[in-house]
């Protein structure tokens, strides 16, 4: 893939000067009032990255809608479903159970409607018809958009955006030349910015690149690994198994993937990356179950995102551990404190 990135760099770097004109002026319209936003009578939270990849939305999702069941509040998600077979608009959990699969779904909110288990969750490319059906069939306090920092066609009452401590600057490209979904001196949109996969809450070695665009407005957290069991029904889960691993992933992030693999003291004795949202077809998994045989290994370790697509026929092969992955702040009264500015102003 960098082969080929540098082979077609001469084409890559002036595409993305048009893109970095494409998006200036559709921010500028909106910062000027030329393009309207849609305001609703909730309160909204977008939760947002301004690089592609990995950068930890998902457990902060998570993380936020507990916190707000925990305060009393009523919460629900809107997400555009990235990477589903189906379109338009689809109710994906009712509030009581889910009501598709993953794969009409999409991994993302699939996984975070198996985690929360009482939050309704709807996924949509149109983000406004997906929080006017929210809101037109359930008793929702606040909505928590997924993916949204681009999306300024919504009015929101807070901004945040999620930053990897594993992002290179040498990536700090718009696209396509690099990773970035419009200029860093956007920014400033943003409310709050989290720093994830933080060392111990250590201010990460990225922030002296972006700290002249965000000012003081960073929070540190660390993502912390919990090594589940699971047998196609339930987790349960272990404190560590004395046993070589077959590790693999389909997400943004690999790098942090296999480094809670070592947080974990587990030992790796083969291993796979695949796409981001990885599908798992018959093709994939023949492929996958060939490496795992040849590695001559029994235990397979993979992700929370990654294991709602394998099938209980794969999964019983195997004695499959799954690496779940919680959102933790230094000070938990950061994000409660930050909801409370919503409804108190």
């Amino acid at each position: 893939m960098k082969f080929i990135h540098n082979l077609f760099l001469p084409l890559l770097i002036p595409a993305s000067w048009v893109y970095g004109i494409i998006t200036f002026f559709r921010n500028y319209c909106f910062d000027t009032g030329l393009f309207k936003s849609q305001l609703f009578h909730k309160p909204i939270i977008s939760i947002g990255n301004i690089t592609l990849g990995g950068t930890g939305k998902t457990p902060l999702v998570i993380y936020i809608a507990n916190s707000l069941k925990k305060m009393g509040k009523n919460p629900g998600i809107v997400s555009r479903g990235y990477n589903r077979s189906s379109n338009g608009l689809i109710r994906v959990h009712d509030g009581n159970k889910l009501l598709v699969d993953v794969n009409i779904a999409g991994d993302e909110p699939y996984l975070i409607g198996k985690r929360l288990g009482n939050v309704p969750i709807i996924v949509s490319e149109n983000k406004v018809h997906g929080i006017a059906e929210l809101l037109k069939n359930n008793l929702i306090d606040i909505v928590i958009l997924d993916d949204a920092f681009q999306h300024r066609k919504i009015k929101r009452n807070i901004d945040i955006v999620m930053i990897s401590s594993f992002e290179k600057i040498k990536y700090y490209h718009l696209l396509p030349w690099g990773k970035m979904r419009e200029s860093l001196y956007n920014l400033k949109r943003a409310n709050y910015i989290i720093y994830s996969n933080t060392k111990e809450f250590e201010m990460p070695l990225i922030h002296n690149y972006l700290v002249k665009y965000i000012g003081n407005k960073s929070i540190n957290s660390i993502m912390n690994p919990v090594l589940m069991k699971y047998d196609g029904l339930q987790y349960k889960k272990v404190n560590s198994i004395d046993k070589k691993v077959f590790a693999f992933c389909g997400i943004g992030t690999p790098k942090s993937f296999f480094s809670s693999v070592e947080e974990l003291n587990l030992t790796i004795i083969g291993k796979k990356v695949f796409l981001d949202h990885e599908k798992y077809n018959s093709n994939t998994l023949k492929k996958l179950l060939f490496m795992i045989k040849d590695s001559n290994c029994t235990d397979i370790v993979t992700t929370e995102k990654d294991i709602v697509k394998i099938p209980d026929n794969f999964i019983k092969e195997f004695q499959f551990y799954v690496i779940k992955i919680d959102i933790m702040f230094q000070d938990e009264r950061l994000i409660q404190n930050l909801v409370n500015e919503i409804f108190l102003n």
